[in-house]
């Protein structure tokens, strides 16, 4: 990962193009403020999934389905499925 300081004489087109190729950390004053990292479409389908309230709200109500034991086995769901 590249670390680049954020000031008035930074070519942000080189900045950019760096992080296309690698993940680069922008720090001002010292202090990090930005993580700029390469994406592909999957990576970017996923992050933006993990941003919407629906399917966060899905996870969670999957994770209290779990925790209460509401599950099927994978031999169950195959049978149900007629798979077995």
């Amino acid at each position: 990962m590249k670390t680049v300081s954020w000031t008035d004489d930074v070519p942000w087109d080189e900045v950019l193009r760096q992080a296309a190729e690698e993940g680069v950390l922008v720090l001002r004053d010292g202090h990090a403020v930005v993580l700029m990292t390469p994406l592909n479409d999957d990576d970017l389908d996923w992050c933006v999934a993990e941003h919407d309230p629906a399917f966060l709200s899905s996870v969670a109500r999957a994770r209290r389905q779990i925790e209460r034991g509401d599950t099927v086995s994978h031999g169950e769901l195959k049978k149900q499925l007629g798979l077995d």
